[in-house]
Order: structure tokens, then sequence, then C-alpha cells
């Protein structure tokens, strides 16, 4: 690729790596305070005041992890997510966007297929015929790419990511990396996938959820939820570290968020939980499932109580925008490639310009048009708790496809630009009204600084003079 880490950082992996190992193979009877202590020593502080608190209980979390955890899954997490992904990817990834002059995202997420055996209504995982998956060389040889640039956390989303045939050849070909899987729970409880998984070591499922058996079983089928209770003792018997994700509508949102629900999961053993804004997309959008305005909010204050008060970590893609600095999207942290091989900037941004049968994923970072017209709008507001481009801030999504052309993923991509544009704008406005206000309580002094990154990114794509170096 013509980028390589120098003389000097490879010294300092040399000393680092082996500290940090030895650091959580003992880290269930390490004092919470030398451990984060210690890991602001080799990664440095977060740049985003509330995004350093997350990664902070990110590693008390991992201390009940390491506890229960087998040993091939202790392994991985340790070799593959702490070392590979965080130690020495971040050091490779460094190196490359010094060179390329712009951020290398921190993880991929992949679709390799869209098929699904449920058919759950608002769903965007469309109907596909097993011919539309993508290759197997196509996947092995994005996950190489990928790893060259540091990169080494994967996130298998879908559809039903363990009905891809050769998904497990993918795991254990990478070894090396880490998958992190959004997945129904049908075939970890009908097959033997939980003890590929526990052998293999590398792989933490999410288990879709919405609610408890009645709101999962209406939305997901009759019978679902102990299918969801059967894999989750399957995961935990194998001592494999394993979560939830939870799609948040207008019908589940306050249930999802309760302590009940966040006390029943915990205790089947998951250790994280992701909760998801219903976005109105896909082959059967229906807006009264997107949660109101307030509901949201609702959210925001919830998930911030339990995330302190919980031993399980919680995230909000939505809701934690100050944590990261806004949107992920379009390569500034992730991006996202569907079963066709198009590179998308999330998986709710169904749009593209580029496909990797035809380019290196480091050529799509470069040069996507559709990728550049996103990243020069980042963030899309001041404020960080407005983050979504498609819902927040919708004019930017729309600007962005027609300044670069991208081609919409799928017929019904349109509908947030069509058929729902109003509802979306009255949206966008009623929720500005009541975060603002949050904004400027808890967050703007803090946040005064404009990042490094979106200073450069403009920078660079508001002047045409400047260059990047090749």
């Amino acid at each position: 690729m013509g980028c390589d880490i120098s003389m000097g950082t490879k010294f300092k992996l040399a000393v680092t790596t082996p500290i940090v190992r030895g650091l959580f193979k003992t880290l269930p009877y390490i004092p919470e305070d030398i451990v984060i202590n210690t890991m602001k020593r080799f990664y440095g502080e977060n740049s985003y005041p509330a995004g350093q608190l997350f990664i902070e209980k990110a590693f008390r979390t991992l201390k009940g992890v390491f506890k229960d955890a087998n040993p091939n899954c202790k392994r991985a997490i340790i070799n593959n997510m702490i070392i590979n992904e965080g130690v020495k990817g971040q050091q490779k990834r460094n190196a490359v966007t010094k060179w390329v002059g712009f951020d290398i995202p921190l993880l991929l997420v992949v679709s390799p297929t869209q098929r699904c055996p449920l058919r759950c209504y608002g769903c965007y995982a469309a109907e596909h015929a097993k011919d539309s998956d993508l290759s197997f060389e196509a996947f092995d040889k994005l996950i190489t790419e990928a790893k060259e640039m540091g990169i080494y956390f994967f996130v298998v989303s879908g559809g039903e990511p363990y009905i891809y045939d050769r998904i497990f050849e993918i795991f254990e070909k990478h070894s090396d990396a880490y998958f992190q899987t959004y997945t129904s729970g049908v075939t970890l409880a009908e097959k033997d996938h939980v003890e590929k998984i526990a052998k293999l070591g590398n792989v933490l499922p999410c288990i879709s959820i919405e609610g408890f058996e009645e709101e999962t079983d209406a939305r997901r089928g009759e019978g679902h939820f102990k299918r969801i209770e059967e894999s989750m003792a399957k995961l935990r018997d194998a001592r494999v570290p394993f979560g939830f994700s939870g799609t948040c509508t207008r019908e589940n949102n306050e249930k999802l968020l309760s302590d009940e629900l966040i006390d029943y999961y915990s205790n089947l053993g998951c250790c994280a939980g992701y909760f998801f804004q219903y976005m109105p997309i896909g082959r059967s959008p229906i807006w009264d499932l997107v949660p109101t305005p307030e509901q949201r909010m609702y959210r925001y204050d919830r998930v911030n109580k339990l995330r302190a008060e919980k031993p399980i970590l919680l995230a909000d893609f939505w809701c934690d925008g100050p944590l990261v600095g806004g949107c992920l999207a379009a390569g500034r942290r992730y991006a996202h490639v569907n079963n066709k091989g198009d590179v998308e900037p999330c998986v709710f941004a169904q749009a593209s310009d580029m496909n990797i049968s035809e380019h290196t994923f480091m050529e799509i970072l470069k040069e996507s048009k559709l990728f550049k017209a996103i990243r020069r709008r980042q963030p899309y507001s001041e404020n960080l708790l407005r983050p979504c481009m498609i819902i927040d801030v919708p004019e930017c999504w729309r600007e962005a496809i027609e300044e670069s052309g991208a081609k919409l993923s799928y017929k019904t991509a349109d509908n947030v630009a069509k058929e729902l544009k109003d509802k979306i704008k009255d949206f966008s406005i009623q929720y500005k009204e009541l975060c603002d206000p949050v904004w400027d309580r808890d967050y703007k002094v803090a946040y005064q600084k404009e990042n490094d990154y979106v200073t450069s990114m403009r920078k660079y794509f508001k002047d045409p003079a400047v260059e990047i170096e090749a």
C-alpha cells in the first residue's frame, strides 16, 4: 500500500504489547483505577469528555467479561481487539492517516447477505435470493485490505449473518481480527454455531430483541422470544461474551429502557446492549414506528442513567453523538459494505457511488464523491446530540446524494427524500427544539473547540488547492 509505521513506533509497540497483554490477563484482579490510568497512558485520553467516560466504563465492564469468558474468547479479546485493533491497529491507522490526509475508519460494517428467515414488519432488510450474497472472494479481499490499513474490528450485519454459507470460514481465516455480529439468534438456538463460536473465540454475537416475550413475538413471530432465551443460555454456558441489540420504536421505546429489561438481559449474561433508533427505510417503512422527539429525549436521559448505574455497557447510536463527535459515517470512523459490494456511508444511508469489485477499499475512501460530500458537512450541527444526516439534519443527506450523483442502493431507499420528506423535516425541527437546551446545558462549554479532524477535512474539501499527499 506504500505506507508503513516508523522504526520508533515499532520499538514502542514491542515494549507496549507485552505490558498491555499482561495487564488484561490479570484484569479481574487489578483495581479499576490502575487499569484506567494504565490504558490512558498507552491509548491517551479521548478528545471528547463523554467519550472518555464511555471508554472507562468499557474497561470496567471488561473486568466482568474476563472473569467469565472461556480461554479462547479471552485470548481473542486480548490479541485481536486490544492488541491488534487497539494498539497495533491504531498505530497503523495513524500512519496511514498521515499518509493520505484523512482519518482511517476504526471499524468496518459488512452485510454479506440480505437474506433472513424472519419477516419482521418495518425491517430495512429486503427479500433477496441466495445468489445475491456477497461472494466469499470479495468478502475475504475486503477484510484483507482493511487489515492492511490497521482495521481489525468488523461488524457483520445483514440480513441474518449466520445464514451466509461461509461465514465461519471468514471468522477462521481471519483469526487475527475480531467480529461482532448482529443476529436474530435463530441459528444460534437451532444449530451448532455456539460451539463453533466458543472454539474460535473471536466472535461476539449481539442478539436482536424487541422487549420481552409479547413485544418480541409480535414483531418477530410466535416463539421467537423462547429461541432468544435458548440462544443466550447456550452462549452463557459456553462462556462466550454476548450482548443484545434493541430497535427502539414508538411502541417499545420505554420498555427497552426500563430497569426491569436491562436487569433481565444482564442476568441472562449480556455484557453489552446497543439501542438503534427505528429508521423509516427498507421495503416497507412505517413512519408510525419512529419514536417521537419526546421519546428520543427520554431515551437519551435513560441511556445515560442506566449506563452509569448498571454493570452492562450500553450505547445508543442516535443519542450518543457527544461520545464520538457526531456522525461516524462515510469513513470518518466507519463505513458499510452491502451484499452487492456497494460501499455505503452507513447501514441506514443506502446509497453509493463505488463498489469493491471495481476499486480497493482505500481507493473508495479517497475518491468517493459521496463520502467527500458527507465529510464536508460533518458534523452536520454544532449540537452533537443531532448527529444523523437522515433524520436530524435531512438536507445534508439529500444534498450529498445530489452533489455526488450517487445511486440509491434499493428502489425504496428514496422514501426519506420523497414520500417522508415533510414528516422527517417536522421531526428534525421538533427534536432540535428539545435537544438544543440540553446541549447548551451539558456540553457546549466543554465542546467549544472544533476537533482537528473536522478542521482538516473541511479545509481540504472546501479549498481545491489543498492536496492530499499521495
